[in-house]
């Protein structure tokens, strides 16, 4: 039986639950959503009714690679490039040079962020318009 999905939400477990809503907020633009609930978990939008729940706790299990990462796509890359440098933000391109934008196999360009407790993100142009071409 096929169903058909779509993003509600994904959780990540953080060190610092403030300073993973500033990163999160001012780098990336994800807007707070008001709840009553935990002190050690905050949600927040990407857009629609996507979004991100982050929960502060104990990290000392957690292994992070570029393997695991999550990503999203947006309209202009470029014009995210030139604001995540302009906010100080490092990136990189899959094999993990510095300052670069890569090319998937599909032909969707990328740029990988880390946040501050290194997990990767992969931001991408892969757009029906790109799709298109």
């Amino acid at each position: 039986m096929r169903h058909s999905y779509s993003l509600d939400h994904f959780a990540l477990l953080v060190r610092d639950l403030n300073r993973s809503v500033a990163f999160y907020t001012d780098i990336l633009g994800f807007e707070p959503i008001e709840r009553a609930g935990s002190a050690n978990v905050r949600w927040l939008t990407i857009g629609g009714l996507d979004t991100i729940h982050l929960i502060e706790g104990d990290f000392g299990a957690t292994h992070l690679t570029k393997d695991t990462h999550f990503a999203l796509r947006v309209d202009d890359l470029d014009a995210f490039v030139a604001d995540i440098v302009a906010s100080g933000v490092t990136f990189y391109d899959w094999p993990g040079h510095v300052g670069q934008i890569g090319v998937r196999r599909d032909g969707f360009r990328q740029a990988y962020v880390q946040d501050p407790d290194g997990y990767w993100i992969e931001i991408n142009d892969h757009t029906r318009a790109v799709a298109g071409r």
